[in-house]
């Protein structure tokens, strides 16, 4: 690996190194050897080698031996599995009737778990039942089964009547097949012990806001039958891993964070391609270079549409490798997935682009290098993907090839700043009205909610269930005071992976290709847009927006991409709460987005060129409500960028621009989750006015964050544009690839004058 990273380094396509970092080794530190094991449990460990616990796992057992909820917050590779594994397999020892429950956010992780923990039951002499007498194929629970979508039906009825001991899901499946249908599953809730909560830092916007509720429905559920199971909690490294594991659940609990696992020795290299290089050649360039050297490699990307091309240009490039590496990222079939997972854990394959879909821990085997292509967003992701290299102490690489974002650039020009700063917090909103009405209505068709409920708080949600009898959905008794359903199973209408119904993608002859969200549908796969699968081009051809289908057709001749060209308004509706800064008043609270796809540009692959803009007509617009900060600007300021000359309209939607790319260092999320409009004069407030809003709609806590720490927030945005070398605006200061106005017109320097005025004299 030195000898690869000096060839990197010296080599004249790789010119564009600005730093590299030497992250040292670190040595195991292990349990106080007073820890003690039940002696079948320590015989098991044993038989698989495993030597001895780490500190982190021997101090989060004592907790949960306590009977403490658990939060365990350590890198990836740190064996945190066993921390939930050796108490389940404990329990089952002392009581084989007690059940466990396992939550998984993938279901590749699901998998992974379950070829561990069978290897440990089996280990610790925990068999399975045995075939009941005098039945012919008579089923034969195991100790842990899977139960999930693709868990077929016989095998799911054949689950429900022999409980095994550790059931392992996703939240999808809780939500959908097993919470509306508890009766079936009286024996394992009645004697449930433990709930794993695996990736817990996944858990956050519209995703984590859903399984807020789903996790407060399975404890209502858990209690109707007498349990109280103690919740453990994994997490990669993020700011909140207690306010987050509380919010998720309603529960109180207890963090391990000091890391005893050993950790072999990282090289990690920041490439700021200049002279017109683009960052995906580059990085594509490095794959392959990486690949050739011997070592299995991993690269991550920040959208499915430049891991399809950069797959595509390395199968190109280096057609000798074509058979052994392959793209990876959601809207692939199930069989896909797995097929590539395998190919990487065997070594069929010795290097797979990814997008975020692999950066939990979905067993592919030993990695050598990671190349991220852009910074992923959050310093918590970059370190959970870093976190697929180097596994098992070997020494590894990690690459951060900068785009022209301005996170990118401002780690690039501050590479310190990186290594030194703290993760993001995972924001949730448990009180997002749309994600908790529609819970609510799951939660009393599976069970009359009570008023006096301690767990789903029906006092604190009348109005929301008010809105529900209006609405035909639950009835009130008041003598019993009780709310009881109008339906059986409103379940299968509430999708806990977004807000809103999936699409299909279909060949014009039917074929199936993929999946997409409700959000991305207008934004990208609009009629004329191009969609990329697999690195094969399709041109959409229709979108029926009844049918939920979007059908494409071939089309290897397309030489360019799409964006869509979007308009938005904004109205208030209340507001909850305001912060008084030196030079502004920042108000949060509710409003009414208005956003509406008007056309799309066609640009040039590699250049960014423009081709041409072309309108699209009959798009309903889409209006939501949602959470919003906003601020006046003060008139006094905008006179003082006029006479500087400066543009008025450009520094306004500038510092929208920038503070939108800001707040990812504050919590963990994208961009392209935030919205904004800036107005030169905004009607309702009679001034000139910037807005910044969650994208989702009734909020998921996003704002709400920047709303809590706007000073820090504030001054992040103006050292991005202070530091940043260009005049007026660029992609690494004001530019934003979403932007609907094409970025036109943009001014740094007005939005520069206006932020100090905000901060007042200290800046």
């Amino acid at each position: 690996m030195d000898s690869f990273l000096q060839h990197i380094t010296s080599d004249k396509n790789f010119k564009d190194v600005v730093h590299v970092e030497t992250i040292p080794a670190r040595q195991a530190i292990y349990a106080d050897e007073r820890f003690q094991l039940d002696e079948r449990t320590r015989s098991a460990l044993d038989k698989l080698g495993i030597q001895g616990l780490y500190s982190h796992q021997a101090e989060a057992l004592a907790l949960i031996r306590q009977g403490a909820d658990v939060v365990i917050m350590t890198p990836a590779a740190s064996g945190k599995s066993l921390v939930y594994n050796i108490p389940v397999i404990e329990s089952l020892l002392k009581d084989p009737e007690s059940k466990a429950l396992y939550l998984f956010p993938l279901k590749g992780l699901e998998q992974d778990q379950l070829t561990a923990l069978t290897s440990l039951s089996e280990a610790a002499g925990l068999v399975k039942k045995p075939p009941v007498a005098g039945r012919r194929k008579s089923y034969s629970p195991g100790i842990c089964e899977i139960y999930d979508g693709d868990t077929s039906a016989y095998k799911r009825q054949k689950i429900r009547l022999a409980l095994p001991s550790v059931l392992l899901t996703n939240p999808d499946m809780l939500h959908l097949g097993i919470l509306p249908f508890h009766q079936k599953w009286e024996g394992f809730f009645r004697n449930l012990k433990y709930v794993v909560i695996d990736e817990l830092h996944t858990y956050r916007g519209v995703f984590g806001s859903h399984v807020a509720h789903v996790l407060r429905r399975l404890r209502r559920i858990a209690k109707l039958y007498g349990s109280e199971p103690v919740f453990i909690t994994c997490s990669a490294t993020i700011a909140n891993p207690i306010g987050l594991a509380q919010a998720l659940t309603g529960k109180t609990f207890e963090l391990v964070a000091r890391n005893g696992a050993p950790q072999g020795q990282r090289q990690f290299i920041f490439i700021n391609p200049a002279g017109g290089t683009s960052p995906y050649t580059l990085a594509t360039r490095l794959f392959i270079e990486s690949i050739r050297a011997g070592f299995k490699t991993i690269a991550f990307t920040k959208a499915r549409k430049i891991t399809e091309l950069m797959h595509s240009w390395a199968a190109k490039s280096a057609p000798e490798l074509a058979e052994t590496i392959s793209s990876y990222r959601a809207g692939f079939l199930p069989a896909e997935r797995r097929e590539i997972e395998s190919g990487l854990k065997t070594g069929a394959l010795a290097g797979v682009i990814s997008t975020s879909a692999l950066e939990l821990g979905v067993d592919i085997g030993g990695l050598d290098v990671c190349i991220l292509v852009g910074y992923p967003g959050s310093i918590a992701s970059t370190w959970q993907r870093a976190g697929r290299a180097g596994r098992s102490g070997r020494t590894s690489l990690i690459a951060l090839v900068a785009m022209s974002d301005a996170l990118d650039q401002h780690f690039m020009r501050n590479p310190t700043d990186f290594f030194s700063k703290p993760s993001e917090a995972a924001v949730i909103d448990t009180e997002n009205p749309v994600i908790a009405k529609a819970h609510l209505n799951c939660a009393v068709a599976e069970a009359y909610l009570k008023t006096n409920d301690t767990i789903i708080e029906a006092p604190k949600h009348a109005h929301l269930l008010s809105a529900l009898e209006k609405e035909g959905r639950v009835r009130y008794w008041a003598k019993g005071g009780i709310w009881y359903p109008r339906r059986r199973y409103p379940h299968k209408d509430v999708s806990i992976r977004g807000i809103g119904e999936r699409f299909s993608i279909r060949l014009e002859n039917g074929a199936m290709l993929g999946e997409a969200s409700y959000g991305r549908v207008f934004y990208e796969l609009h009629p004329g847009a191009v969609y990329l699968h697999k690195g094969a081009p399709y041109l959409v051809k229709r979108l029926d927006l009844y049918n939920k289908t979007i059908v494409c057709r071939p089309a290897a001749d397309i030489d360019f991409y799409t964006s869509a060209i979007t308009h938005e308004t904004s109205e208030i509706i209340s507001v909850d709460a305001e912060k008084n800064l030196e030079g502004v008043t920042v108000r949060l609270g509710s409003l009414r987005i208005t956003e509406t796809i008007i056309g799309y540009r066609k640009k040039e692959i590699g250049t960014g060129a423009l081709i041409g803009e072309y309108a699209l007509d009959g798009f309903p617009p889409s209006v939501f409500a949602t959470k919003g900060i906003w601020m006046k600007v003060d008139e006094a300021i905008l006179n003082e960028a006029k006479a500087h000359g400066f543009s008025v309209a450009g520094s306004l939607h500038g510092l929208e621009h920038s503070a939108i790319a800001a707040l990812p260092l504050f919590a963990m999320c994208d961009r392209m989750d935030l919205g904004g409009v800036s107005y030169a004069f905004n009607p309702e407030l009679e001034a000139p006015a910037i807005f910044i809003y969650d994208g989702h709609e009734g909020g998921v806590g996003l704002v709400q964050r920047g709303f809590d720490c706007c000073r820090d927030w504030f001054s992040a945005t103006l050292d991005l544009m202070s530091e940043c070398k260009c005049e007026v605006s660029c992609p690494s200061c004001t530019q934003d690839p979403k932007c609907g106005n094409n970025n036109d017109p943009l001014d740094k320097r007005g939005a520069i004058l206006i932020l100090k005025s905000w901060l007042g004299s200290e800046r």
